[in-house]
């Protein structure tokens, strides 16, 4: 017996396509009269609700009424939209386009009782021809933590602890003052290098010399000395230069560390002193295991950009763009700076910055598209489930439980896990054996538990932040501009 097929439906458009350079899609499209029509009777039958005809009610006037009052021109406009509009929905379905901005629309011909005649011009996302991952040859290999490591790391805990007792001395090495330090560099007086900045004697600052310069000097003194900046200073101005230095010192204090005992090993959270070597051990495992994971990370990703072919569309490279200029605009506000002073003490011009980030940008674009074909020929995906879990993570949004419901912040976030569980498969990652195996090799201990598994859990331990190299700069000073347009062109 044999089955009937219903006839395929007769479309009311015929359309060519045409490619071009840049990842670009151009559709010469024709749409028959009759659908053209039907559009401008729903266009003009929204229209006449709102309509003020004499002798009829709102929504009661015949169209030719209408017309004579109003005019039919946006009756035909709107119904043209409409139907630009739905017919490239379809098109794309139809071509299978994966469009990555709404098209750039040219009407040719658009008259009742004709067919409508339009080019719609859309950037899509290009065919990418993917290098081999296991080419690369990547694993990871975190570099076994030593016992010297971790005395240094419980040493800095302790100094992070330690009690800072004002003296009535000279100042003697390990000591700590709080100075006003000010530099003339050729006769010309500088912005303020710190304002009751702590400097500690014993430890190494950018300017060779500094500390050494301050031993022997008093509460209520001020100390000027000369001093060389560094070939590889932060500021090229200043690189190599001889400076003038003038420390007033506000205060001289003594730093006595507390003893490394069970009372100390509880004020960082852990019982024991046991325990406390026992947590750094497994906080610096950590750290060696995610130093190695990313290494190999940027590896491989190095590897598939390298050997893989893709041309990549200008409106994503507009995009990546316009994010490191937002990304730059927050942290010039973190500065305390407006826009304009920035742009003034980087000495370029925004159009500057963004010819010099474009690089940048083309890469991480680049990436993008790269590592979406890779997961979609890979199979690896973000359930729902795991992007929940994620968000409830976040910190954002345990301050604003409405900051991530926008769905473009939402798709960010997926994609970026995704990516992490993409890459994380191609260097051998994809179990928490794996991840477990390798925090041990580098120095963990056998219970070693990872964070994931383990999302409630406070940390062990509070390690101190690294100290500043320099004292704190004022906000005006040049070090910090030149320092932040260093740091961003580097991503």
């Amino acid at each position: 017996m044999t089955t009937e097929q219903p006839p395929a439906p007769t479309r009311s458009f015929s359309h060519t396509i045409e490619r071009k350079p840049g990842s670009v899609v151009a559709l010469n499209v024709e749409v028959d009269a009759d659908r053209l029509e039907r559009a401008s009777e729903r266009a003009f039958q929204k229209h006449v609700q709102h309509a003020k005809v004499p002798g009829f009610r709102p929504g009661k006037a015949p169209r030719a009424l209408y017309e004579r009052t109003y005019g039919a021109e946006h009756l035909w406009e709107d119904a043209a939209a409409d139907v630009v509009d739905e017919t490239f929905k379809e098109i794309a379905d139809l071509e299978q386009i994966d469009w990555l901005d709404r098209p750039d629309v040219e009407v040719s011909q658009l008259e009742p009782g004709k067919s409508l005649r339009y080019t719609a011009t859309v950037p899509v996302r290009p065919e990418v021809t993917l290098g081999d991952p296991a080419a690369a040859a990547v694993t990871v290999q975190p570099t076994p933590i030593t016992d010297e490591q971790v005395e240094q790391t419980i040493a800095g805990m302790r100094e992070h602890h330690a009690e800072v007792k004002p003296v009535e001395r000279a100042a003697e090495k390990n000591d700590v003052l709080t100075i006003d330090l000010d530099v003339t560099l050729d006769g010309k007086q500088m912005p303020p290098m710190g304002r009751n900045a702590h400097l500690e004697l014993g430890r190494d600052y950018a300017i060779p010399g500094l500390a050494d310069a301050l031993v022997g000097s008093r509460a209520g003194e001020t100390k000027e000395f000369e001093l060389a900046f560094p070939d590889d200073y932060p500021d090229e101005d200043l690189r190599g230069k001889t400076g003038a230095f003038s420390a007033r010192v506000s205060q001289v204090a003594e730093k006595i560390l507390p003893p490394l005992d069970a009372d100390f090993a509880k004020t960082v959270g852990v019982a024991t002193v046991a325990d406390l070597d026992k947590a750094v051990r497994g906080e610096l495992a950590h750290a060696a295991f995610h130093e190695a994971r990313d290494d190999a990370a940027e590896k491989l990703l190095a590897h598939l950009l390298e050997t893989s072919t893709v041309e990549v569309p200008e409106i994503l490279v507009a995009d990546e763009l316009d994010h490191l200029m937002a990304d730059l605009r927050a942290r010039v506000k973190d500065q305390g700076l407006s826009w304009e002073q920035f742009l003034l003490q980087a000495r370029k011009t925004e159009d500057e910055i963004r010819a010099d980030w474009r690089p940048t940008a083309e890469r991480r674009a680049k990436s993008l598209l790269v590592l979406d074909a890779l997961a979609k020929r890979e199979n690896v995906t973000i359930s729902s489930t795991e992007l929940a879990q994620e968000v409830a993570l976040t910190p954002l949004a345990q301050q604003d439980p409405n900051a991530l419901r926008n769905p473009a912040v939402l798709g960010a976030l997926a994609r970026s896990m995704r990516n992490r569980k993409l890459v994380d498969k191609l260097i051998g990652l994809d179990t928490p054996d794996a991840e477990r195996a390798l925090i041990r090799a580098a120095g963990g201990p056998e219970d070693i538990e990872l964070p994931h598994e383990t999302p409630s859990a406070e940390p062990a331990l509070i390690v101190p932040p690294a100290q500043p190299a320099v004292p704190e700069a004022s906000a005006e000073g040049r070090e910090a501009i030149r320092s932040l347009l260093k740091e961003q062109s580097g991503r």
